[in-house]
């Protein structure tokens, strides 16, 4: 089986980089995994050309078509997010936009588990838009949302120092 891991963090050792990578380490026992940067990506937003539609591709040849190739060959997704103004990151929003070339069963059944890391507390709002977002998406794509792990970290707690939210992430699959 495999499993795409998407980090959308710009920094590569973040919040919710970190505990992403805890999560894969676990997730190796399970799965093959892909992992995508998507910082480095260089991904271009959405034109609404609609030439997907029919081609079932994007236009825009910035590899997407290849990340969009590994989704549909991936049984399960973890998407990490840090939290930004009461959402996931620009960089994931972007890809997610983008996997609107793909058709609705491509998602048919995958596995979806979320990371979001931010520094408001866990009742903080921000947390719940990220958890009910991803349960419309997947609702609407027949995904299952297996997992989401939202956690309180930032300059002043990172996650690398937190052994509770690590022993979370490592545990996130064994939850689903």
């Amino acid at each position: 089986m495999h499993m795409m891991m998407i980090y959308s963090s710009p920094r590569k050792r973040g919040n919710s980089t970190t505990l992403a990578k805890t999560f894969a380490r676990a997730a190796q026992e399970t799965y093959t995994l892909k992992e995508v940067f998507l910082e480095d990506a260089h991904l271009k937003p959405c034109r609404d050309c609609r030439w997907c539609k029919t081609h079932f591709r994007c236009v825009i040849e910035d590899g997407m078509n290849e990340l969009c190739q590994t989704f549909k060959e991936s049984d399960a997704i973890c998407m990490a997010t840090p939290v930004y103004w009461w959402g996931i990151s620009a960089q994931l929003k972007l890809f997610i936009d983008r996997l609107y070339q793909l058709k609705l069963d491509d998602f048919k059944g995958k596995k979806l588990f979320v990371i979001a890391t931010g520094e408001d507390t866990l009742d903080g709002v921000q947390y719940r838009l990220i958890r009910e977002q991803f349960e419309a998406i997947c609702e609407y794509t027949a995904m299952e949302f297996a997992g989401y792990l939202p956690v309180r970290a930032g300059d002043d707690n990172p996650a690398e120092e937190n052994e509770t939210a690590l022993q979370q992430a490592r545990d996130l699959l064994t939850k689903a």
